[in-house]
């Protein structure tokens, strides 16, 4: 119920949206609004599932994390 719930208000928000980026040149806009609502709701419906998902953290702590131990430990700390 919480997921349907949740996917009928992003779908509101998503109408809404659109109907705001009216106009000559807006399709880009539209197009990265969509992709910023489905990336939204993705990582809301994977915190209520309580699924892993992917975000930009998971790229700090794979690459910049290790790279940071590594360069503190090459330094002697």
């Amino acid at each position: 119920m919480k997921i349907a719930i949740t996917l009928i208000l992003y779908a509101i928000a998503y109408l809404w949206g659109w109907t705001k980026l009216r106009g000559e040149g807006r399709r880009l806009q539209r197009l990265w609004f969509g992709c910023i609502l489905g990336y939204c709701a993705y990582i809301n419906l994977c915190g209520i599932t309580r699924t892993p998902h992917v975000s930009l953290s998971l790229l700090y702590t794979a690459f910049f994390q290790p790279v940071g131990r590594a360069i503190i430990y090459w330094l002697g700390g």
